[in-house]
Parts: C-alpha cells; structure tokens; sequence
C-alpha cells in the first residue's frame, strides 16, 4: 500500500487501511534509532492481525523516521505522534505498541484510557507508567532481553501478561504465532469495546 502524510509539526509518513469499522487499530513500531520503522516484522505481525479481524489499521513512522518530518526526540514528543495518529482516523482506537512503541504508547494511553495491547515493552530499560487500571495486556517472549518479567508484574496484574517460550525481544520467525495471540485479543475487544 502506498505511504500517506498525516498531522503536522511534523507531517509523518504513515499507511492507512480504512475497512469501515467502528475502530481502528494503531501500530507503534521499535527504537526509531535502532533501525524501528512502521515497516518491522512485529508491525506488520500485528497489522495482518488487525486487518484480519475486520479492524482499520494505521501504522507509521514516528519523526525522523522514514520519510517523517522533525527529529527524535528520546520518546517525548514522539507521544505527540500517536496523538496525530488518533487525531487523523477519528474514530475510537486501539493501540499495539512494539518495544520503544510500547513505551511511547503506554504514556500517551495514561492520558488517554485507550486499550492497548503491549508487545514485548522494553520495562528493563524505560520506566513505564503503572497501567494497573487500565484496559491494557502484554505479551513477551520468556527470553525477552529488554524486558523484566518482575518489573512488568509491577505494571499489570499477571492476568493480562502473556509469556511465550522459546522467544526473544525480536519475534524472528514467530511472527504467526504472535499474529494469533494478538488475533485473539483483538477478537475479545471487539466484542467488548463499545
């Protein structure tokens, strides 16, 4: 699908799929420093998931990234870039947030009380905000080397984390099997978000 330009101060380069829903899912991508973009395994992962659940979906590229406008900005004001994002679909949003887009989401969800679904936060290396009363899940691989289990059962009740074995921060050739967990969770949203 070809990129588009949402927002302003900056523009960021972004692609859309409106599939007429009543929500839509917004995908935050890795450390845009690290070589993270809207086009990584994990985003698409979870924007087949979305798509795939009759959901529209958004993903792009945080500024500095791709084709997007501005600079990074160590996380801060890249929260400003989902608010661009959640302003340009106007309708109600669910937000999947892949490791420092985790992080970014889960400060932007604090204001907002979106869901959001959290794939492998990076809690070893961000101070993520308790998210205790909040409509928010994660998964993680058991072999996380970004992420504290410990730290993370601080955040959300046990409940609502998910541990996958034999897996890492990266997903790398276990994209479907992360498909369907977050398959699963979007089901369960949409028959419960109004």
């Amino acid at each position: 699908m070809p990129s588009i330009f949402i927002g302003d101060n900056p523009r960021l380069e972004a692609v859309y799929k409106d599939r007429g829903s009543r929500h839509c899912v917004i995908i935050t991508h890795p450390h845009s420093l690290m070589g993270g973009n809207m086009h990584n395994n994990v985003v698409m992962a979870a924007w087949d998931a979305a798509l795939d659940n009759g959901y529209s979906a958004l993903r792009f590229n945080f500024r500095g990234v791709g084709k997007s406008g501005g600079s990074f900005d160590d996380g801060n004001a890249e929260v400003q870039d989902i608010a661009q994002a959640v302003a340009f679909v106007n309708k109600p949003v669910i937000i999947i947030g892949y490791s420092f887009g985790a992080w970014v989401a889960s400060r932007y969800v604090k204001h907002s009380a979106l869901p959001c679904i959290f794939v492998s936060p990076p809690t070893a290396m961000f101070d993520f905000p308790s998210m205790r009363d909040y409509e928010a899940w994660a998964v993680i691989g058991e072999s996380d080397q970004y992420c504290s289990l410990l730290i993370l059962e601080g955040l959300l009740d046990k409940d609502r984390i998910t541990v996958v074995k034999h897996m890492d921060h990266f997903w790398s050739g276990a994209e479907d099997l992360l498909e369907g967990y977050l398959s699963e969770k979007l089901a369960l949203l949409s028959s419960v978000t109004p």
